[in-house]
């Protein structure tokens, strides 16, 4: 039997390009193919496109992206009094990639099983799209969506104000257990030990920026931790003839290889919320080189 193999791709805003960087070095130097895809935030994105195998497109959008294209309006003093006066849900639009997105995205081109998780701001809840859903591109666009930064989504009539899948599961491991894969790679755009940033935040944008970043690592780490200590359970168990199984679904549970990509700091990368091409080449050129270090070289 063929061994599956699941990419997990965390979020991270414009830190999205080490995913780039990093699952570029992994398919084309060491042949890395996916069964299925998972992905929150920027990871949904990426994953979308990864998942049409629309690969040098996705290379295009990082190179050629920029701050004018990802931000409309922006934040200043009458911004922030227009946000009082008018109830206003963000400091900026997201029409630039809800466009990019409605292009991109298509539905019938879906070769590799995906999952993108979005949250609701009305129930709490983190919710599951797939290819299959009538709405894919709306879940893929409101995962990318950092609360307060841009405005939220409505999927659908039933799936109302859904933000940045990260809010609730900064990496999504769990989506991918289901499917029963024999190795997961994830992609982390930060640090699980985030360095203080050299200078602090100085206006209300990048504080909210900031403030997104430190909780969605806090997220990942605890996910991650819990993932690694249920998984050295069950290797330990197996290695005794003893089987664990799911506490709810029962099934039974089975050692995964894991291979985990991110930077040594989060200073290695751009700000989350910097597009500029000076920060994305740098966040593209470290995931690269991780991938190399934890996948091992061309001939390893």
């Amino acid at each position: 039997m063929a061994k599956k193999t699941a990419l997990v791709l965390s979020g991270g805003g414009a830190k999205g390009a080490f995913q780039v960087g990093a699952e570029k070095y992994a398919r084309e130097v060491k042949g890395y193919t996916w069964d299925i895809i998972a992905g929150v935030s920027v990871g949904a994105l990426n994953g979308a496109m990864l998942a049409m195998q629309k690969y040098d497109r996705l290379f295009e959008i990082w190179n050629t992206v920029s701050n004018d294209k990802i931000y409309t309006g922006g934040f200043n003093l009458w911004s922030a009094l227009k946000i009082w006066l008018t109830g206003a849900k963000s400091f900026y639009g997201n029409e630039p990639l809800h466009q990019l997105i409605l292009q991109e995205v298509e539905p019938d081109k879906f070769k590799v099983d995906l999952q993108v998780g979005a949250v609701s701001l009305q129930s709490g809840e983190y919710l599951l799209f797939k290819p299959g859903d009538p709405h894919i591109a709306e879940a893929i666009l409101a995962s990318t969506v950092m609360p307060i930064i841009w405005t939220p989504v409505d999927v659908s009539p039933t799936c109302r104000s859904m933000v940045d899948g990260g809010v609730r599961n900064a990496s999504p491991l769990g989506d991918v257990l289901d499917a029963d894969p024999d190795e997961i790679v994830v992609m982390n755009c930060g640090s699980r030990e985030p360095a203080p940033d050299p200078e602090p935040p100085d206006d209300i944008v990048k504080i909210g920026g900031r403030m997104l970043a430190i909780l969605l690592n806090e997220l990942f780490v605890e996910d991650l931790h819990e993932f690694l200590t249920i998984n050295a359970l069950v290797q330990e168990a197996g290695a005794q003839g003893i089987t664990l199984h799911h506490p709810k679904s029962g099934r039974p549970l089975r050692y995964v290889d894991l291979k985990i990509i991110e930077p040594d700091r989060d200073s290695d990368l751009g700000d989350t919320l910097d597009f500029s091409q000076a920060a994305v080449q740098q966040s593209m050129q470290v995931g690269r080189a991780k991938a190399e270090q934890v996948l091992g070289t061309a001939s390893g």
